[in-house]
């Protein structure tokens, strides 16, 4: 049966189990829908949350097709073969990367036997991750564009390494050249969720996004709709008055939204949701930007609770990215403050991608 995909929907990268509860809860107050990528056969290691959150249809695992897998192994081999380098960062992973073999298209498993020591009793490969975290990413890009999907993430290491594939790895070798006119974004912007969202059950969360619903929807619209407007935009007035408005809605929508969850929960506190976009350098350094440094060295709070701050510049090759790209390619980070996925009482704090993105590459 195929998979359909509305925007109520994400796509959960790179791994197969979900690496905290409470990050699930929080996703589902953004998004209806989670999807990821499960081998036939394979039974995941949920908690008893996730497995109602599934029978609820709040979680969906997608069967890959022969497409899926050739599509993959067409766009990896290509990467390998035109590479003049492979990111250091591909040789790190804060999760054990296995790869199972129901996820491999048949020409591309001589290449991976090769590496692999041996594949276990559940077909996985044992692989070096650098090699198993570079086809993961090319895996859930394109099960996210063949079903029109934006990618989620709970890890800013694969967040901002999804980044580099997106622009097909056509970062600046300068990483910050201030002469590009094409660049990549973060669009930061602060969302309250429930305070104790961590003892909250799923069953409860259905209530309380049932009565969310109207605004939920309003506010993906929302970010969707100018994430697709900004990213065409070479004019740095126009520019600046996209954010102003943009700034007026979702300012009003999240009013209404905090309004309505404050009649379900007494407390409420910050989450972060980053959004990646390929922009035209010179409209954003004419609109909110002093001069080309600060565009990735500062993040400018655009209004409370919106920020944006530059991660990289593009190279050449990458031009028609910014205009060939659509919402449905967004790729996405949601952070937490930590207190709300564990004990310590961390404070939660923007991230300017830039530093990560350079550790990516050399480091």
């Amino acid at each position: 049966m195929k998979n359909s995909f509305n925007a109520d929907s994400i796509l959960y990268y790179p791994t197969i189990e979900f690496q905290n509860e409470t990050w699930v809860k929080s996703t589902l107050s953004f998004w209806d829908r989670v999807y990821r990528i499960v081998p036939n056969g394979y039974h995941p290691n949920d908690s008893e949350e996730i497995y109602i959150a599934k029978q609820e249809g709040l979680i969906v695992d997608i069967d890959l097709t022969s497409e899926d897998l050739k599509r993959t192994a067409i766009e990896f081999e290509k990467f390998c073969d035109d590479a003049s380098s492979i990111p250091a960062g591909l040789d790190a992973s804060l999760y054990e990367v296995r790869l199972h073999s129901d996820k491999i298209d048949e020409r591309l498993k001589p290449f991976f036997t090769q590496f692999s020591k041996s594949i276990d009793s559940e077909g996985f490969y044992k692989l070096p991750s650098k090699i198993a975290n570079g086809y993961m990413f090319f895996l859930s890009d394109a099960v996210s564009k063949r079903r029109n999907i934006p990618k989620l993430t709970d890890n800013p290491d694969m967040f901002t390494a999804m980044t580099y594939f997106d622009v097909e790895g056509n970062i600046d070798h300068w990483y910050t050249d201030d002469e590009a006119s094409e660049s990549y974004s973060n669009l930061v912007i602060e969302n309250l969720i429930p305070a104790d969202i961590r003892s909250l059950s799923i069953k409860e969360l259905i209530k309380i996004n049932s009565g969310m619903a109207e605004y939920k929807k309003e506010f993906r619209k929302s970010v969707s709709d100018f994430s697709e407007k900004i990213t065409k935009i070479e004019d740095a007035g126009f520019a600046l008055q996209e954010l102003k408005n943009f700034k007026n809605e979702l300012t009003q929508i999240n009013a209404n939204k905090n309004e309505v969850l404050r009649t379900y929960v007494k407390e409420l506190q910050s989450s972060l949701l980053y959004v990646g976009l390929p922009l035209f350098t010179t409209s954003m350094i004419g609109s909110i930007y002093s001069t080309p440094l600060d565009l990735y060295s500062t993040m400018v709070q655009v209004s409370k609770g919106i920020f944006l701050g530059g991660v990289a510049s593009l190279g050449n090759a990458a031009k028609d990215v910014r205009k060939r790209w659509t919402s449905s390619q967004s790729n996405y980070y949601l952070e937490l403050k930590k207190h709300l996925t564990s004990p310590d009482n961390a404070q939660i704090r923007i991230t300017n991608m830039n530093d990560r993105m350079e550790e990516f590459i050399n480091d």
